[in-house]
């Protein structure tokens, strides 16, 4: 006899158990995309998960469509209702088959891939800002590293003081998620990577003269540092929000604001409202796109960034096919 659990109780559930076997970032988005279906079920009157059907599902998909979200949120909404799904039949809440009813659109090219990325011209005008102005200070040294390993956001965060080997010119990337830096990949993510001399100029010169003196309770002394401890995500954001201003770098507007009245651009707190902010991730993808212009082998690019070869060439490789055909001719050259 299948058990009378209502979608509330069969969603804290499922995000108990998998809690601590997902990232934390997976998580929240489990969290938040099944939050949808408690308030779709309430608003349809289901009161026992057992009671879904496809139906219900096809009206769930239309539902969210019609919330006005981007066709490449709705197909992870869906996916992870999938996931949510074959949970409960293993659960024995739901009969067998009942996730396989949920269908996935299929995506075009334009809503599979952002298109949120850094123009190589726009990273080097940043970097020569840094250089003249902030050299070695930590947004400095962090977005040099980002754009030299690729690596992500939190990943930048984990690493600790002793984690970088100047004289090796090597960074340690450890998964640490009982002192609070977990990598996205778990162990797997562990790795070294390589640094060149100009990043290794720029850690060395920013621990020299920049890095505040912070110690852990657990010990751990943090490569990038506030004041008073580990850097944070939210500050990280804001540093990259802040930089990606254009008039922060070239003084002008290309959005015809007058910079004086504009809070993005005299309010520190403001800097996301500019409509040419950008947050991390964008520069990340970039990132990967100037390794792939350098002709790095998808395969060891995708051990330096931490992601699948596939992954990386549907979400991250953002060359447009005449840079593709270049890449490709010099291959071809060498034959």
């Amino acid at each position: 006899m299948t058990p009378n659990v209502t979608p509330s109780q069969a969603v804290e559930d499922f995000l108990a158990e998998r809690e601590g076997e997902v990232s934390k970032a997976s998580h929240r988005n489990y969290k938040y995309a099944l939050k949808e279906l408690i308030r779709f079920c309430e608003n349809q009157g289901i009161e026992e998960v057992g009671e879904l059907h496809g139906y219900h599902l096809k009206q769930y998909k239309l539902r969210r469509r019609g919330q006005g979200i981007k066709e490449v949120t709705l197909k992870n909404n869906l996916s992870t209702l999938r996931v949510f799904l074959r949970w409960c039949e293993q659960a024995e809440l739901l009969e067998q088959g009942t996730a396989e009813l949920v269908q996935l659109p299929k995506l075009d090219e334009d809503d599979r891939v952002s298109d949120d990325t850094l123009s190589q011209d726009r990273v080097e005008d940043i970097l020569d800002f840094f250089y003249k102005f902030e050299y070695a200070q930590r947004r400095h040294a962090i977005f040099q590293l980002i754009w030299h390993t690729c690596l992500r956001m939190g990943t930048v965060v984990a690493i600790d003081l002793d984690d970088y080997l100047s004289s090796r010119k090597q960074i340690k990337i450890r998964h640490r998620p009982d002192t609070g830096t977990p990598l996205k990949n778990g162990i797997e993510a562990q790795r070294k990577i390589n640094t060149g001399d100009s990043m290794r100029e720029v850690l060395d010169d920013y621990i020299e003269g920049h890095r505040h003196n912070i110690v852990e309770e657990s010990g751990r002394e943090p490569l990038f540092t506030t004041r008073n401890q580990r850097v944070s995500h939210t500050a990280l954001r804001k540093n990259m929000y802040g930089i990606t201003r254009p008039c922060k770098v070239h003084g002008g507007c290309p959005h015809n604001r007058t910079i004086e009245a504009c809070d993005a651009a005299v309010r520190k707190k403001d800097s996301s409202k500019c409509p040419s902010s950008m947050s991390p991730h964008p520069l990340r993808r970039a990132a990967i796109t100037y390794h792939l212009n350098q002709e790095w082998p998808n395969e060891k690019l995708s051990e330096r960034a931490n992601v699948t070869v596939d992954v990386l060439e549907e979400h991250y490789d953002t060359r447009q096919e005449d840079e593709k055909a270049v890449t490709r001719k010099k291959y071809l050259d060498n034959l």
